[in-house]
């Protein structure tokens, strides 16, 4: 009975132990898509932080209504951000991106995957339209025109009306399966391991320079 109480004692410890790392690990994956995106939109708009804001909370509400962690979609941001210069437009393909990335991606879009998909539609955004027809989204010759020659506004809203011509609101459509639910749960999840995460980064923070000294006073 007493090796059975070490035993449960000592896994119960592993549980936490590996519990607080996987926890870190997602809040820095977090934060590091967070300071992307809040770099390039000061660097490349001049925006504030209500602006930056404000993409992380359509990332967060997009995600409750889809598949696509907003971790997922921040590193989709951040990077179509690199062939913008108006906050607005992140805002008006942010939506799309997630549409195309869950038609071609599925339940397991990662990160990578956001990166390449928002590539391919800052390829677009400079006129490079075929690179769409790549993947099988078709449009008109109208469209095409406003896709290479309209300003920046009126280049995202037709690049996110030509998507969502072509695959509809995948996003929240596959939400509504079996699979998608329970990878919704995942994602709530996921917020909640990472804000674990965080407040486990803070402690540590806090409590390193008294484990430091407390390991030198050991050494010596």
């Amino acid at each position: 009975k007493g090796l059975a109480r070490s035993l449960a004692a000592a896994f119960s410890v592993k549980m936490v132990s590996d519990f607080v790392k996987s926890s870190q690990e997602a809040f820095t994956i977090q934060e590091q898509q967070e300071v992307k995106l809040t770099t390039i939109m000061r660097q490349r708009m001049g925006a504030t932080d209500d602006v930056i804001d404000s993409v992380k909370q359509l990332a967060s509400e997009q995600q409750a209504l889809g598949v696509i962690g907003d971790e997922v979609q921040l590193a989709g941001a951040q990077q179509v951000a690199t062939f913008l210069n108006e906050s607005d437009s992140i805002k008006t393909l942010l939506p799309a991106m997630n549409d195309l990335l869950a038609q071609q991606r599925g339940l397991e879009a990662s990160t990578g995957d956001a990166v390449n998909i928002a590539n391919l539609m800052g390829k677009v955004l400079q006129g490079q339209t075929s690179a769409l027809k790549r993947v099988g989204i078709s449009f008109s010759d109208a469209e095409e025109q406003v896709l290479k020659y309209g300003t920046e506004s009126q280049r995202a809203a037709m690049l996110a009306q030509v998507i969502t011509n072509n695959v509809g609101h995948m996003n929240s459509a596959l939400a509504q399966t079996d699979a998608g639910k329970q990878k919704q749960l995942a994602n709530t999840m996921g917020d909640i391991k990472e804000q674990f995460g965080q407040a486990a980064m803070q402690i540590q923070a806090v409590f390193l320079p008294v484990l430091s000294h407390l390991v030198n006073g050991f050494s010596k």
